[in-house]
C-alpha cells in the first residue's frame, strides 16, 4: 500500500507570519495571506497550490514556533486548542505563546549596538569611521525641524571635510508614514547610496529602518513587512545617531510606521533592522526644548518600566539595564528639563534612553505602547506624550500583579515604603508628580466615542499574544483604561 501523503496544517492563531516556511518551501506552494482590511498587518502563511505540495515537511521543520504540522488531508492536530473571544482560553493561549517565544528569544540574536563614538563632540568622528568601513556615499535621514535649526550641520561639515558623499532626506513626519519611507527609498536609489545614517529622534530612526527594510525587500510594501520577523535579511550599513533621549531606537528591533491611507500605526519587528552602530553625542540634545525633553525622557521611562514589569522574555541583562535606566531618569530628567544646557544631565539621559531601549528590545513593551500607538495614528498625538500620559494609569490598573516589580524600581530610586504595595504606589505617584511638574496632562480629551472600538481592536491586535504583560486584558479592561484616560485629573 502506498504511503498516504501528508500535507501541512497551519495553525492560523499561532502563525506569526514570519515567512520562514515560505522562503524554504522547495515548490513555492505557500504564500502570505492578503490583509483582511485596510491597515491589517496580521498576515499568515497559507497554501496557494495544494496540488504542488509534495508533503516534504520542510515547512513544519523550519517553523520557529511550531505553528505547522504535517497531517492527513482533512484532519486537525489534536493538540491545537482554539481560544474563544473573551474567555479564559484566550488568556491561556497568550501565556502559552509567550512561553514558546521565551525559548525562541534565545535564538534571535539580540545584541547591543556598538558605540563607535560617544561623548561631547563625538559626531565629528563619524565620517572617518564610515569611510573606514568601505562606504563612500550615504543617505542622511533626518527631519525638517532639525535641518531648520542646523542640528545636522556639524555632521554635514565633517562629511564634507572627510570626502564622504551624502544625500539629505528630511521628508519625515512626526509619525512617519509608509509614503515617507517610499520617498526615502527613492532618494537612496536615485543617488547611488551605499548606507544610511539615521539622525534624529524616533521618527527619523524609524523611517530610516523602514527604508532599510524596503531596500532588503524591494518587492514588498511596508504593511507587508509590519509584524514579527518579516524582514530576516541583512540590511545596508546603518549608523544611528540619536538627537533626543527617549525612543532608544538606536538599540531596538522595531520601526513604527503609520499607513497613510488608514492612519493605522504598526511596527516592523525584526532583529535584522537593529542598527549595528550608534553614536551618543550629548551636544546634539542641548537644543531640545523643555517639552520635548520631558516627553522623550518619559518615553524612555515607559520603555524601562514596561520591559521590567513584563519580565518574561528578559535575561539579567535586560533587567539590569531597565533598572539602570530608571535610576538615571529619576536622578537626571528634571535637571535636563529645568536646565537644557546641563551637559552632564543631557549625557546621563542619553545613556538612560540607550539602556531602556536595549531592555525593551528583548523584554517588549505593553499596553501603554499598544494604546498609545492608536492615539498617534488616529489623532496625531506625539509618541512621547502618549507614553507619558498613559504609563501611570496602566500600572495602576495592573494592581497587585506589578507591585513586586515596581517595588524593585522604587528601591533603585531610594523610595521608601513598609510593604511592596506601598513602594509600588509611591513609584506610580512619582511618575504622576514628574508629569505634572513638567506641564504634561493627566489624560486625553481627544478620544472620540466612535473610535473606541477601533482603538481596542488595534491595541489588542498589537499586544496580544506577543507582549508578555503582567495581566492579559480583554475588551472591558481596555474600555476601563480609555474611560480613565478621558476623565483623568491631577
Amino acid at each position: 500500500m502506498a504511503k498516504e501523503k501528508l500535507i501541512p496544517y497551519i495553525d492560523v492563531i499561532a502563525c506569526a507570519g514570519c515567512s520562514v516556511c515560505i522562503e524554504n518551501c522547495p515548490k513555492d506552494c505557500l504564500e502570505l495571506s492578503k490583509p483582511k482590511f485596510k491597515g491589517d498587518i496580521r498576515t499568515i502563511a497559507q497554501q496557494n497550490d495544494k496540488d504542488a505540495c509534495i508533503g516534504c515537511g520542510i515547512c513544519a521543520k523550519v517553523c520557529p514556533i511550531g505553528a505547522i504540522s504535517m497531517q492527513r488531508p482533512g484532519t486537525v492536530p489534536e493538540h491545537i486548542a482554539r481560544p474563544k473571544e473573551g474567555n479564559k482560553m484566550g488568556k491561556i493561549y497568550c501565556r502559552v505563546f509567550q512561553a514558546v517565544m521565551k525559548v525562541g528569544n534565545y535564538f534571535m540574536g539580540y545584541r547591543t549596538p556598538e558605540l563607535v563614538s560617544e561623548g561631547p563632540g563625538s559626531i565629528k568622528r563619524l565620517p572617518e569611521i564610515i569611510l573606514a568601513k568601505g562606504v563612500g556615499n550615504v543617505l542622511l535621514v533626518t527631519d525638517e525641524g532639525l535641518v531648520k535649526i542646523g542640528v545636522p550641520s556639524g555632521l554635514m561639515e565633517a562629511m564634507d571635510a572627510a570626502g564622504l558623499k551624502y544625500t539629505v532626506f528630511s521628508e519625515v513626519q512626526p509619525n512617519p508614514t509608509d509614503l515617507n519611507v517610499e520617498a526615502g527609498l527613492k532618494a537612496y536609489k536615485e543617488n547611488g547610496c551605499e548606507g544610511i545614517i539615521a539622525f534624529g529622534g524616533g521618527s527619523p530612526m524609524d523611517c530610516a529602518k523602514g527604508i532599510a527594510a524596503r531596500i532588503a525587500h524591494p518587492n514588498k510594501t511596508i504593511p507587508q513587512l509590519q509584524g514579527i520577523l518579516k524582514v530576516h535579511k541583512k540590511i545596508v550599513p546603518f549608523w544611528a545617531v540619536p538627537t533626543t533621549s527617549g525612543t532608544g531606537s538606536e538599540t531596538t528591533v522595531a520601526a513604527v510606521i503609520t499607513e497613510a491611507a488608514t492612519h493605522h500605526k504598526a511596527s516592523i519587528n525584526d532583529p535584522a533592522i537593529l542598527p549595528k552602530y550608534a553614536v551618543l553625542d550629548p551636544e546634539l540634545t542641548m537644543g531640545l526644548p523643555p517639552f520635548v525633553t520631558a516627553t522623550t525622557g518619559m518615553d524612555a521611562l515607559c520603555h524601562a518600566v514596561e520591559a521590567y514589569t513584563n519580565h518574561t522574555y528578559n535575561t539579567k541583562v535586560e533587567d539590569d539595564m531597565a533598572k539602570d535606566a530608571v535610576k538615571l531618569i529619576h536622578d537626571w530628567l528634571l535637571k535636563a528639563y529645568e536646565n537644557g544646557s546641563d551637559l552632564e544631565a543631557r549625557e546621563k539621559m542619553q545613556y538612560a534612553a540607550f539602556y531602556a531601549g536595549r531592555a525593551f528590545t528583548r523584554g517588549c513593551v505593553g499596553y501603554v505602547h499598544a494604546v498609545g500607538h492608536t492615539l498617534g495614528g488616529l489623532y496625531g498625538v506625539a509618541h512621547g506624550l502618549a507614553m507619558s500620559v498613559i504609563l501611570p494609569h496602566v500600572m495602576r490598573q495592573f494592581g497587585s500583579a506589578v507591585y513586586d516589580k515596581l517595588a524593585d524600581l522604587a528601591d533603585v530610586c531610594g523610595m521608601e515604603g513598609e510593604t511592596n504595595e506601598d513602594k509600588a504606589l509611591a513609584f506610580i505617584a512619582w511618575i504622576d508628580e514628574m508629569k505634572q511638574s513638567m506641564g504634561l496632562p493627566a489624560g486625553f480629551d481627544c478620544i472620540k466615542d466612535e473610535d473606541i472600538d477601533q482603538i481596542i481592536e488595534w491595541a489588542d491586535k498589537e499586544a496580544n499574544p506577543l507582549y508578555p504583560v503582567p495581566v492579559v486584558w480583554g475588551k472591558d479592561d481596555f474600555k476601563r483604561l480609555i474611560h480613565t484616560l478621558r476623565n483623568a485629573v491631577y
